[in-house]
């Protein structure tokens, strides 16, 4: 590993070395090196003095102890040579502004602060040249110190247009723009600049880079920076405050365990205990050390601390002074942990003005500010506490405590806005919990929790409540959120949670769901460490929740945990109720005259009590008329409930309004018009006061619900229908859908709603919902002229008489009816939509119902449905319906008859006219095939007349040549010459240009047909230039093609054969090659060859 770079890397290892030391030259020209200063500064002081040594030695101990961190022993020594008699007026001017600089030092370090900015002022007046460099940079640090930034900066610009290089402006302006406008980009740059152009600068440039990098979120790199600082100056306080301020944030941020967080915050602690020991009064270190006494909740001691920094703040703030924003925060946070220590105490009043202070300190103190909210909760103020939260939120939108605290703070308020905001804020903070938006490399790795916060189970629990009224399915998720997020920590949910999810679940019919969670909070309570008595309470909530589930179960062990219920806790009256419920509607082990004898005996110990009085009258309602009780015994028990326990009964006024319809419903003559209206209106005030004093009652809506659809205003019906829907739990709203769905003709729904109301409710075994369903799906049939819905509804109605166990004689009734109607329904269908099978059936089924008919109108039916003549009536007219179905039976069949024989006919026929395109297109193709071979020999013989043409052709070539030379001879009047034998060469010469290639650009070549379409008059281009042959290759014959006319082509290739050819021995025109074999254009679209 390579060795740090330190200082010597910049200014070299001589120049590192003489940083160290002090050479100072003494009058007899001796050099005095001075390795180390003295403790006691007043003996460098001395032997200056007695050497006489000049200003620029003075200066260099200044220096030194200015870099070593002494600067009151420099200023003293300053003021020492002030008093020199030797020193000139100039010399004085430099020790003056070497000693305002030393001052300023110390104001920086907060020691009397307004006095050493004061005497730094009036040194600086005196050192000279106004206009100079360290003059003007002195005078802009006593404006920075002085909160004066503003003139500062333009003295640093000022500088900068002279030097834009200089270092010590750039440092200047860099420091106001990280301070003061917080633009820690610009920042950045400026320190940078300031690092490239000297790196070997004090103030090291480092520092504001890292605290540039922090802020921007690149802390990596801002550690990287400070501990630079340290490897060049190990004994950089501010370098090593820093990194164990970063350090510290590490501890609290991002361990993993518990373990990793212990050691972390031991090292960090031992090394900020270090720093105590160096600087003891550092505010910044007794800050921090204020936050491991307060968890130690040694609150005296963090009195004490925050006592100490004040004081010596205090001392360094001149009176009336403006503080620094610096000190200001310092002060803020001492307030912030007076007010802390307040709270601790459960002195809320007194933390609320200890951070009200602290926010005046520092407006952008978060802290303080979530402590004031806080306080203002606890002093019970919340609208005040809202009002703090909600302007935190505007400059901290991404606070999870005020996102949080708010939330929980809107979910208590009754208005349905600040509700629906509680759910959008409790919502927020749980994803910004799950994403704090940091990067992780691999998602899969643990430091994946590192980009998570901790979600409070309450905001699970709290988004439960506020959805329940409006989404239970999205309800009951939070609460499994809820355990989710505690066993992700090794922890278990409380029993409480595992309760309200068995309830959800049995609201949404997930019953075996509901009964397990019911157990398992069960199980939960026997293993927690809460109270007995609490705990005891809980059980019994829970068994009882338990027992409730199991009913639709299994009702055996239902009746048995409420056995239990009443051993452990006899007055527990609803456990009662529900043994009596269960004994009278499905065990009926007792007499329903002793179920009453019990009722009113608990009704006698508890005659006010409503649960119970509104059993009673369920009980009078359903019993009532078998017990002999009077037809208005119900209501009158209503009414009395009403008049003398409780005039806002829900139940007594839905009971009552439900009464006044079913008598309005019972009025069906004309003349009963008024009254019926009187009671449905009736029926409507007292619907409207449940809804006044229970906005969400669905029952009551329901019934309003009802009464529309009663008088015939079905959309209003409905559109209430669907709005309960999703919060009532109960086949009666599935079976009111029905019902209005099927008076609106809206079978297909209807029908969906039934089905749902059997399946859900019923378990496919009631046989008045079957009955429904087969009346939905009858008159679906009749409207859309469907038999096979009309055969669904006899399948339904068939299944309703089977599962009946009382009177069956409306069942049965009904399946003779229907198919009574699916038999007239086949007689009036076109013959072409009759089936033979479908006819048999309803043959079968019509004989059913003539048989049922007749039982039914028999003198052995005691309830028949309706009179007994309409039914023998009904009976008579099977055997003409029986006539019809035969006479549409053989009408059937005969149709069928004709239909099989025209279709034989016509697939006879479709087989002749296959048979017959079959024969013609294999004569055709015979024909083809033979004109085809026909051509081809024609071919045959065009190509060997024509070989036989062009051989004579170049027989003739010689003969025509040597008649040529003559002629030509003669006609230019030369005289002949004897042959020579080079002139015989010559001839042959040139009788071979004749014949060579180039001379072929003028012969016209031959006519050459191709595949694709083209003019057959068109001649090629004389042109166009022939292709070289290979080497020694012997040229094809050229393949003669012809598509029209076989004497015009034979014809036409004897002439370009006598065109081409220009000796026995030479090749034809190489511009075209022969095809490999014969084509004709009309051969491409038969295909033979």
């Amino acid at each position: 590993m390579e060795e740090p770079l330190d200082i010597s890397y910049y200014v070299g290892t001589g120049a590192a070395e003489s940083l160290k030391t002090v050479e100072i030259v003494i009058g007899s020209g001796d050099i005095v090196t001075i390795d180390e200063l003295p403790e006691d500064a007043l003996e460098l002081e001395t032997f200056l003095q007695a050497e006489s040594c000049a200003v620029k030695y003075w200066i260099l101990v200044l220096q030194a102890y200015a870099q070593a961190g002494r600067a009151a022993d420099g200023a003293a020594i300053a003021e020492t040579g002030l008093l020199m008699d030797y020193m000139s007026l100039a010399d004085k001017s430099l020790l003056h502004l070497a000693l305002a600089w030393l001052r300023l030092a110390l104001a920086t370090e907060g020691a009397d602060r307004a006095r050493n900015i004061e005497q730094a002022t009036e040194h600086l007046e005196q050192a000279g040249d106004s206009t100079s460099t360290s003059v003007l940079l002195a005078q802009a640090q006593i404006h920075l110190l002085t909160e004066r930034a503003e003139v500062a900066l333009q003295i640093f610009d000022k500088l900068l247009k002279e030097d834009p290089n200089n270092c010590y402006a750039l440092l200047g302006k860099a420091q106001i723009t990280l301070s003061k406008t917080l633009n820690y980009t610009n920042a950045l740059k400026l320190y940078q600049q300031v690092l490239v152009s000297n790196p070997a600068i004090r103030p090291d440039p480092r520092l504001g880079i890292g605290i540039c990098y922090w802020f921007l979120k690149e802390r990596l790199l801002a550690l990287d920076a400070w501990r630079r600082v340290l490897e060049l100056d190990p004994s950089n306080f501010k370098a090593k405050l820093f990194l164990n301020l970063a350090s510290f944030d590490e501890v609290f941020t991002n361990s993993l365990s518990d373990e990793l967080f212990l050691k972390g915050y031991t090292n960090s602690l031992k090394e900020l205990t270090h720093l105590h020991l160096e600087k003891p009064l550092d505010p910044v270190i007794l800050l921090s050390l204020c936050s491991f006494y307060y968890s130690k909740q040694d609150f005296e001691l963090v009195e004490k601390i925050v006592a100490k920094i004040v004081s010596s703040l205090n001392e360094n703030i001149a009176s009336g002074a403006k503080l620094s924003a610096f000190t200001s925060r310092l002060l803020s946070n001492c307030s912030f942990w007076l007010g802390r220590v307040a709270y601790a105490k459960s002195d809320f009043t007194q933390s609320q003005k200890n951070f009200h202070e602290a926010i005046r300190l520092n407006e952008n103190n978060l802290l303080a500010k979530l402590g004031l909210g806080q306080s203002q909760l606890s002093r019970n103020l919340t609208e005040e506490a809202i009002i703090t939260f909600e302007s935190i939120l505007k400059t901290n939108s991404k606070c999870l405590e005020v996102i949080y605290s708010l939330g929980m703070l809107y979910s208590q308020s009754s208005s349905k806005t600040k509700q629906e905001q509680a759910i959008q804020l409790l919502e927020r903070y749980i994803r910004l919990s799950n994403n704090r938006g940091s990067a992780v490399a691999n998602k899969k790795d643990a430091e994946a929790y590192l980009n998570k916060e901790p979600v409070a189970l309450n905001a699970f629990l709290t988004l439960s409540k506020l959805y329940e009224a409006k989404d239970v399915s999205q309800s009951l998720t939070y609460l499994h959120k809820a355990v989710e997020s505690k066993q992700q920590i090794g922890l278990d949910a409380p029993a409480e949670v595992y309760n309200n999810m068995a309830v959800f679940n049995y609201t949404k019919n997930n019953i075996e769901e509901a009964v397990k969670y019911l157990e398992l909070a069960l199980s939960k309570l026997e293993d927690s460490d809460i109270p007995s008595d609490l705990s005891d309470d809980l059980k019994i909530s829970v068994s009882f929740n338990l027992a409730r589930t199991q009913e639709v179960t299994a009702p055996e062990k239902a009746i048995e945990l409420y056995n239990q219920l009443l051993q452990e806790c006899p007055g527990y009256f609803s456990a009662k109720l529900r043994l009596l419920f269960l004994d009278a509607v499905s065990s009926n082990k007792s007499l329903k005259e002793d179920i009453e004898k019990e009722i009113k005996e608990l009704l006698q110990e508890n005659a006010s009590n409503l649960e119970i009085r509104s059993f009673y009258g369920w009980f009078i309602k359903t019993f009532g008329k078998k017990l002999g009780f009077k037809p208005d015994a119900d209501t009158t028990h209503q009414k009395e409930t009403l008049v003398e326990y409780d005039s806002h009964d829900s139940y007594a006024l839905i009971s009552l309004a439900n009464i006044y319809c079913v008598m309005a419903r019972d009025l069906k003559s004309p003349r009963d018009e008024e009254k019926r209206k009187k009671y449905y209106v009736r029926a409507l005030e007292l619907f409207t006061k449940v809804l006044s004093l229970d906005p969400k009652n669905v029952f009551a809506a329901q019934g309003f619900a009802i009464v529309y659809i009663e008088n015939k205003e079905l959309a209003q019906g409905l559109d209430i229908l669907r709005k309960i829907r999703d919060s009532l739990n109960d086949i009666s709203v599935y079976l009111n859908l029905g019902h209005v769905l099927t008076d609106m003709k809206e079978y297909s729904k209807a029908i969906e709603s039934y089905e749902i109301a059997l399946a859900r409710y019923a378990h496919g075994q009631d046989p008045k919902l079957l009955g429904f369903l087969g009346r939905a799906w009858y008159l679906r049939g009749l409207a859309e002229k469907n038999i096979d819905y009309l055969k669904k509804a006899l399948e339904y109605s068939k299944e309703a008489l089977e599962k009946t166990k009382g009177i069956s004689s409306p069942y049965l009734f009904n399946v003779a009816f229907v198919q009574f109607q699916l038999a007239d329904f086949i007689t009036k269908q076109p013959v072409e939509s009759r089936s033979v099978e479908d006819i048999n059936d309803a043959i079968i089924n019509l004989n059913e119902a003539v048989k049922s008919l007749t039982q039914l109108s028999g003198d052995d039916e005691k309830h028949p449905p309706f009179p007994k003549d309409d039914l023998r009536a009904r009976a008579n007219m099977g055997p003409t319906l029986l006539s019809r179905l035969n006479a549409c039976l053989d009408e059937t069949k005969e149709n069928i008859t004709q239909l099989n024989t025209k279709l034989e006919e016509a697939k006879k026929l479709r087989e002749e006219e296959e048979a017959r395109r079959a024969k013609e297109l294999e004569e055709a193709l015979a024909e083809q095939k033979a004109r085809n071979e026909a051509m081809a020999l024609e071919r045959i013989k065009l190509q060997e007349q024509a070989q036989q043409w062009a051989e004579e052709a170049r027989a003739d070539v010689g003969t025509n040549d040597s008649d040529d030379d003559k002629a030509f001879d003669e006609e230019t009047g030369k005289e002949k010459k004897p042959a020579k034998k080079g002139g015989k060469k010559k001839g042959k010469g040139k009788k071979k240009d004749f014949i060579n290639d180039s001379d072929e650009d003028n012969v016209s070549p031959p006519e050459v047909e191709s595949d694709a379409p083209s003019d057959k008059n068109e001649e090629p281009s004389p042109k166009k230039k022939a292709a070289k042959p290979k080497k020694g290759g012997k040229r094809k014959r050229r393949a003669i093609e012809d598509e029209d006319d076989d004497e015009e082509a034979a014809n036409g290739a004897k002439a370009e054969a006598d065109e081409e050819v220009s000796g026995p021995n030479k090749k034809r025109n190489k511009t075209f090659k022969s095809e490999e074999m014969v084509q004709d254009s009309s051969d491409d679209e038969d295909g033979l060859f």
